[in-house]
């Protein structure tokens, strides 16, 4: 196989680089997933009522079903059935009598109120109110509250009438809208499709976590970090065999991956270096762009879409090339790729950001955006705080723990203690959620 080196370097500011990746890529195509499958997925369409709830109008007590104009207290009336949820209401309600509902169960043809057991008296009781209800249904019960027409029944329609609107496309499914759903007689709901991502970690030097290090190896980082951001932000991660700087099993690789993905995850290999053979993508088969983001860390990537079958979602396969290092490529991830995910799946693109005031210097960086690894906390005055949580350098791992936002400094001279920082905020430790 013949190695193509790639062309000259564009440096591009990281907003520009972002919108030439996205502008190749499209929203994927919607599916309809079982109500088990629908948590925390985006609605494609419309959630509309499809039936009244309730369906029919119903008991809302277990008690017994009267015409409230014919009743009054101390009145006798015979029990001439009894209905229970689930079961037809055959049996109407006449002057004089009564039939004994169970709560849910239809309300009987005539009735419009409905006494509750507790406010009668049977003849095993001699009249007196009930204490317990009984499985043997009475020949008779005495009224001991005049009921009001409408008491204790919920009319159809009265909390969902067919067709109201119950949720926007663009919403997230809870459980809320799930119990809607449901309601309603939905066993399935249309929803944005979560993209299938693959993650791939290359290069010689890379072994799996827990696999013993010989020589100049190192565990790869990438691999495990980049499937749980991906989870973080969406997407369907699917998790590759490490590949080694070689050319013909790198795209041996890729097009293994045709049909069966929407975006394409590589870390390493995006540099210049004469084993960075992700970068030498650029100029070959697939349109790919290696570029030199004007942003610290994260500055070598690749981005574009591959030359293969459209995946799952129906569009073209996009394509992010990170650096190796594992800060560097959380960060580009971060920038690059979650604006990506988002746009195939139709979630909110935009990056929570706030206004934080910077605890400690924060620094900058000559003729690039230094992104700055931070903790943010609620100060007293409810304002946002950011405190570093590392040193100046992309290979600070430990930097990451507790790291809930990455603060974006433009100034090449940085941020000094108590001046006002824009902080996009991270989802990347457990240990500081805010």
């Amino acid at each position: 196989m013949t190695t193509v080196l790639p062309t000259t370097r564009q440096a591009l500011d990281p907003e520009v680089a972002l919108a030439r990746l996205l502008g190749r890529l499209h929203p994927l195509r919607p599916e309809e997933v079982p109500l088990g499958d629908a948590l925390d997925r985006v609605l494609a369409r419309p959630l509309r009522a499809s039936i009244p709830v309730p369906r029919f109008d119903c008991s809302a007590m277990d008690g017994y079903a009267v015409r409230a104009a014919d009743v009054t207290v101390g009145a006798r009336l015979n029990v001439l059935a009894e209905v229970r949820a689930g079961q037809p209401a055959a049996v109407p309600v006449t002057p004089g009598a009564t039939v004994r509902v169970m709560t849910g169960a239809p309300l009987p043809p005539g009735a419009d109120a409905v006494v509750p057991w507790e406010l009668t008296g049977t003849p095993e009781t001699g009249g007196s109110p009930v204490g317990e209800l009984h499985d043997d249904v009475p020949a008779w019960v005495e009224v001991h509250d005049a009921p009001r027409p409408r008491q204790h029944v919920r009319r159809s329609g009265e909390d969902l009438d067919a067709d109201d609107l119950l949720a926007a496309a663009g919403d997230v499914v809870g459980p809320a809208e799930i119990a809607l759903a449901a309601a309603t007689g939905r066993d399935t709901l249309w929803v944005t499709r979560a993209p299938v991502v693959a993650v791939l970690s290359t290069g010689d030097e890379v072994v799996a976590p827990g696999s013993h290090l010989r020589g100049a190896r190192v565990p790869d980082v990438n691999g495990p970090v980049l499937e749980a951001l991906v989870r973080r932000a969406g997407g369907v991660p699917l998790r590759l065999p490490l590949v080694a700087d070689d050319p013909e099993a790198l795209q041996q690789a890729l097009d293994a991956l045709s049909g069966r993905v929407d975006l394409v995850l590589t870390s390493g290999g995006a540099s210049g270096g004469a084993a960075d053979l992700v970068a030498r993508l650029d100029g070959g088969r697939h349109p790919v762009e290696a570029v030199s983001l004007r942003m610290k860390p994260g500055k070598p990537a690749v981005l574009g879409v591959l030359d293969l079958e459209p995946g799952p979602g129906g569009g073209p396969v996009g394509f992010v090339g990170l650096p190796g290092n594992p800060v560097a490529a959380m960060v580009a991830f971060e920038m690059l790729a979650v604006p990506a995910i988002a746009l195939l799946g139709e979630r909110s693109g935009v990056a929570h950001e706030v206004e934080a005031t910077a605890a400690e210097r924060l620094p900058g960086a000559d003729g690039r955006v230094s992104l700055v690894r931070v903790r943010l906390e609620r100060i007293d005055d409810g304002r946002w705080q950011a405190t570093p949580t590392g040193g100046e350098r992309a290979h600070g791992v430990r930097s990451l723990v507790g790291a809930n936002g990455l603060a974006v400094v433009r100034n090449v001279g940085g941020v000094a203690v108590g001046e006002s920082v824009t902080v996009r905020r991270t989802n990347w430790s457990g240990a500081r959620a805010v």
